[in-house]
């Protein structure tokens, strides 16, 4: 009888779950990326972990693991997972490399970066921008990643040199500052170009030389600097 009437409450609780975590959505996500040219299995792991449904808004929630650009709120948007992967592949980060990102964005790109080393750092000339992306990756326990509001065109000297730069917003010419803050041997990437469509280009540095080579089409906005003083 006592087993009878534990079965039976057993039957009539409710099953408490919490949250979803869109296991099927994500893994469906790798299968595409990995069908897409992703052959990393460390940014694949990284692409995975990062929950990209926080950082989306709560409509968008669903589509959080389809390749397609969502608002992020603050006016931001966050990018599609194949950016982001391709973008970590190309960098070749190790669990040892410093990165430096300029312009924060939603924070979406920095959390995979952080996956992947611990050393990164992010300028950005928004404070708006940089604190929401900030106070987000914190929320999720990203505490490693140094932060600073800025002039964004001349990246962040005092840590220099970088293993990668990966600059989010678009520029019609390359920082000469960035440039010299690249370590020998690594590599930038940076969106160039005029209206509402950009290259992104891979820049490479090495034997005191300067090689650009183009990756893909891509839509980013517009670089923000600091204003000369009048």
């Amino acid at each position: 009888m006592v087993a009878l009437i534990a079965t039976a409450l057993c039957l009539a609780s409710p099953l408490v779950s919490g949250p979803p975590d869109y296991a099927e959505e994500r893994d469906a996500m790798i299968g595409d990326l990995r069908d897409r040219g992703i052959q990393s299995d460390r940014v694949l792991v990284a692409v995975r972990q990062v929950p990209r449904h926080l950082f989306v808004s709560e409509h968008d929630r669903s589509r959080a693991y389809q390749d397609v650009d969502l608002p992020a709120g603050n006016g931001q948007s966050c990018c599609r997972p194949y950016v982001a992967a391709l973008s970590a592949q190309i960098l070749d980060l190790k669990p040892t490399s410093k990165v430096l990102q300029v312009g924060a964005e939603c924070g979406y790109e920095t959390a995979v970066l952080a996956q992947l080393t611990p050393q990164i750092h992010v300028i950005d000339m928004r404070p708006g921008v940089a604190d929401a992306a900030r106070s987000r990756l914190r929320g999720m326990g990203y505490t490693s990643i140094a932060w600073k509001t800025g002039d964004a065109c001349k990246g962040w000297a005092e840590h220099a040199p970088y293993d990668a730069i990966l600059v989010t917003c678009a520029t019609q010419a390359v920082s000469g500052d960035l440039v010299k803050q690249l370590r020998e041997g690594g590599r930038m990437l940076i969106p160039v170009g005029r209206g509402p469509a950009q290259t992104l280009n891979c820049i490479r540095k090495s034997a005191g030389r300067v090689r650009s080579e183009k990756v893909m089409p891509l839509r980013a906005d517009p670089m923000v600097c600091e204003r000369p003083s009048s």
